[in-house]
């Protein structure tokens, strides 16, 4: 996550992070527990926007949009294919979502209409580098 953090202070990006308090109790609201990676992304991170890029977390209103414990619920009714282990990351466009897979650490492309389109084996910290640069 250091190569992660590094860009974000060096950018103009804003960042949310959370508290252990908040993400226990996410994992609890959403039945699920979350990797390490992810864990230490929103301990450090959380919800980022930076650019025309923003990025999906805690750390903000439970109301925003935003926010994993409401945009979370809300595809998983789109869907019930949703994989019940999987947090929103980033819009895709055109209907679709990166999804962060907590069980396999994947990152997954998923649409409400079609389920998961695509799984990128790639680590959380390096598609958020990827994303974030373009």
């Amino acid at each position: 996550m250091k190569q992660l953090i590094d860009f974000l202070q060096q950018s103009d990006a804003l960042t949310c992070p959370a508290d252990a308090v908040t993400i226990d109790h996410a994992q609890q609201q959403l039945n699920m527990t979350f990797a390490d990676d992810y864990t230490a992304l929103q301990q450090n991170i959380g919800v980022i926007s930076y650019r025309s890029h923003e990025v999906f977390g805690l750390g903000v209103k439970e109301s925003a949009w935003l926010n994993i414990l409401r945009s979370t619920p809300e595809l998983r009714a789109e869907n019930t294919a949703f994989p019940a282990s999987a947090v929103p990351l980033m819009d895709a466009g055109d209907g679709q979502f990166y999804l962060y897979d907590n069980e396999h650490g994947t990152i997954l492309v998923w649409s409400s209409l079609a389920g998961i389109i695509e799984t990128q084996n790639v680590s959380l910290e390096a598609f958020l580098l990827t994303q974030l640069a373009n």
